[in-house]
Formats: structure tokens, sequence, C-alpha cells
């Protein structure tokens, strides 16, 4: 008989004792890859960030030029 609820001792306090860290919020090793996996970028939508960057300055540049001191343009 004392062997059974030692058994069953051995298996419910670990339980235990992780269910009330978890409770309590003292686990410090909590999973949070969803959150930072949705805010870190892999190399292939940097480059098509900087690609946009990249693609406003120059038509920003462009519209600049335009016709207000650009080549050519009517005035």
């Amino acid at each position: 008989m004392w062997g059974v609820l030692v058994l069953v001792g051995l298996l419910v306090v670990p339980l235990l004792y992780g269910f009330l860290r978890d409770a309590f919020g003292w686990n410090r090793n909590k999973f949070h890859g969803d959150e930072m996996n949705k805010q870190k970028r892999n190399s292939v939508e940097k480059r098509y960030d900087q690609a946009d960057i990249q693609k406003d300055k120059v038509r920003q540049q462009s519209r600049n030029q335009g016709n207000h001191g650009g080549f050519g343009g009517f005035h």
C-alpha cells in the first residue's frame, strides 16, 4: 500500500510543481516562437523591403527633376 502511494506521489509532485509554476508565472522557459516568427523577417523579405525603399527613392527623384531642372521638359 505504501509503495503505491510513493509511486503516485513521485508522479504527482512534479506535475503539481510544473502546474503551479505555470499558474504563478514562475516558468521562464515558455515557447514564444509563434510571436517571434511573426516579427522575424527572412532575407528575401528584407531584400524586397530594400527594393521598395530604393524604388520609392528613384520615383521621388524623378518627380523632383521632372519638369523642374531635369533634362528637357516643357516649361
